[in-house]
């Protein structure tokens, strides 16, 4: 199923909403061409949208997540906080995983079950954000 994302450059943010089978692969092809993108700057706040996804990944992704991010860094495009909204308790658990294995390669990282709690980790004001989050996902609805 598909991932799609848009930067909201005036909030320093990007948005990614997954829905269906999600898998590690297809999220970070999806990433690899954001990074592609001139609008994407260091640090720029993330939101990945997985509640209506199914993740298919283990533990085993989380070295592929860490390369990743490293890579992002050294095209001068590191993630910033990354707030993770999903219902899924499996990704808390590879998030905690994720944070032992290499603290310092994603240490902005955090799990939401709600959407309110992930914007005020942001820092970011709620009404901009949900009406931004509510656009791209009408857009994947039609998808």
């Amino acid at each position: 199923m598909p991932v799609i994302y848009n930067i909201f450059s005036e909030l320093n943010l990007i948005i990614y909403v997954g829905t269906g089978l999600v898998t590690p692969t297809e999220f970070f092809r999806v990433g690899d061409e954001a990074l592609q993108n001139p609008h994407i700057t260091e640090n720029m706040k993330v939101i990945l949208d997985f509640f209506n996804a199914e993740l298919d990944t283990s533990v085993s992704d989380i070295h592929l997540a860490i390369f990743k991010n490293n890579e992002a860094k050294q095209l001068g495009k590191g993630v910033g906080q990354t707030a993770v909204y999903t219902r899924s308790a499996t990704m808390k658990f590879l998030g905690v995983a994720l944070r032992q294995i290499s603290f310092d390669s994603v240490a902005n990282f955090s799990i939401f079950h709600n959407q309110s709690d992930a914007i005020q980790w942001l820092g970011l004001e709620e009404e901009s954000v949900i009406a931004s989050w509510e656009t791209l996902t009408k857009q994947i609805e039609r998808t």
